[in-house]
């Protein structure tokens, strides 16, 4: 549901409340970019950045989405291959794509500046694998005590989890993946992930017009969902985590 336009409108406005709240700041590096989305609404606000992806055609996507942006990088780069420092590190639908993700949880650690902080997206309680997590490529779904464990693990210290999900997005994933067949799936987990950021399970043509076309309308419920649902973290989907690197590492 990541390409669903309501659903990624809402995860801006919890960024933009992650940015108020806990002042994230740049520079940051957004590790598979996707489209490019993230970035701009960071680009727009100023901030200054990076945008990687491995996928030649979500690199192909958010090289024309930043354009107007000169102030964000953007390059077809492994995690492994990225240098740098960053105050902020932006990872949302990646993680559980990566088989060794503490792996790559200490590689971010690296990359971050003493206080700096990392903003996670991942599916969340095993309970909820539906076919679209083989869809997309995924490895797993998370619990907050595991991936608190790994955050801990990887040299930094969980802040916060917000579910982003539940209610409303949380039962329409749930309708959904009942009503409509499961389409073609790749058995290869990581041409399933290179393709990820540029398709989307959510189609059933009709429906899908009508619900995308209505995202202005969806922006009232933002704040109510934001308000009263965001710590359900044991009830949705998918959930944000935000740790930060101690300040003095």
């Amino acid at each position: 549901m990541a390409n669903f336009a309501p659903l990624k409108q809402y995860m801006l406005y919890c960024l933009d409340r992650f940015v108020e709240r806990y002042e994230l700041r740049a520079p940051f590096l957004e590790i598979g970019c996707g489209r490019g989305d993230v970035s701009a609404h960071l680009a727009r606000k100023g901030w200054v950045g990076t945008a990687i992806d491995f996928s030649d055609s979500a690199i192909a996507e958010a090289a024309a989405t930043l354009a107007p942006f000169p102030n964000v990088a953007v390059r077809k780069q492994d995690l492994a291959e990225v240098t740098g420092s960053y105050a902020c590190v932006i990872l949302w639908d990646v993680l559980e794509h990566i088989d060794d993700d503490l792996g790559a949880l200490r590689a971010i650690e690296k990359l971050l500046l003493p206080g700096g902080q990392l903003l996670v997206a991942v599916p969340s309680n095993p309970r909820e694998w539906r076919w679209d997590d083989d869809f997309y490529g995924h490895f797993r779904r998370y619990t907050v005590a595991e991936l608190t464990r790994k955050l801990i693990d990887a040299g930094m210290q969980p802040q916060v989890f917000w579910d982003f999900t539940f209610p409303v997005f949380w039962a329409m994933r749930r309708v959904y993946t009942r009503i409509k067949p499961a389409p073609s799936i790749a058995r290869d987990r990581r041409i399933a992930t290179q393709t990820s950021a540029t398709s989307n399970a959510w189609q059933l043509p009709l429906v899908s017009r009508l619900l995308q076309g209505s995202a202005p309308l969806w922006r009232p419920l933002q704040s109510l969902q934001f308000g009263l649902f965001r710590s359900a973290t044991e009830h949705g989907h998918e959930f944000f985590a935000l740790a930060r690197k101690p300040p003095g590492r």
